[in-house]
């Protein structure tokens, strides 16, 4: 079974969790979600620090002998487990309940965050920090590979004020790649304030589908 995708946050990629820690957690979010019960013995638990939020971390629960695979990512405390729902309001909502942390050390992970999880329908924008974060469905060939390395900026922060974070981000939206400027307010707003395609018609797979 492969461990969920990994981030670029100073703490690192996800864990597994075996023994006790990872039987709580399932419990916890057995007790929350809707769908049928994770199995302890067939269940896999990995988990990572949440930098913005103090005292959570992001918990993926999944058991790929179900069919189709059973799957839960949510946020857990250590006294509930809160399974994460995929939209902006949700992932702003909750983390201003939670008093949500942001300065200049943790908001890249709460963008790289909300970039992940929050989807718009049946799409989504997929952070690109390196070539090799593009989805290819078919490589491209040496030189082109090369002039969009060079192309590709890993997500930075340009400037913050008393009220907002302004960052530098290459995003990719369906089969185009953009240069974009993002602001992010102190209570977790994200909004794109400027989008410059910088490559199309490019070979990548659908994040959802996979094709």
């Amino acid at each position: 079974m492969s461990s969920p995708s990994t981030s670029r946050s100073s703490n690192g990629a996800f864990q597994k969790l075996e023994g006790v820690r990872a039987r709580k957690i399932i419990e916890r979010m057995n007790a929350a979600w809707t769908g049928s019960a994770f199995d302890p013995e067939k269940t896999v638990v990995f988990a990572r620090p949440v930098p913005f939020l103090s005292g959570w971390q992001l918990v993926d629960v999944s058991d790929a002998t179900a069919l189709p695979e059973k799957k839960c990512v949510g946020l857990d405390n250590g006294d509930a487990c809160v399974p994460l729902q995929y939209d902006a309001a949700f992932v702003q909502e909750f983390c201003r309940a939670q008093d949500l942390r942001l300065d200049r050390h943790t908001a890249d992970d709460y963008i790289r965050f909300w970039l992940e999880y929050v989807r718009t329908g049946t799409d989504k924008f997929l952070l690109i920090e390196t070539v090799d974060d593009l989805p290819w469905r078919e490589e491209p060939t040496p030189q082109a590979r090369k002039s969009l390395a060079k192309t590709i900026v890993p997500l930075t922060l340009t400037d913050s004020s008393p009220s907002l974070f302004h960052f530098q981000a290459c995003l990719l939206f369906r089969d185009a790649l953009m240069d974009c400027g993002l602001e992010l307010t102190y209570d977790g707003k994200i909004t794109i304030t400027r989008r410059e395609v910088i490559a199309e018609d490019l070979t990548v797979t659908d994040p959802f589908t996979g094709f």
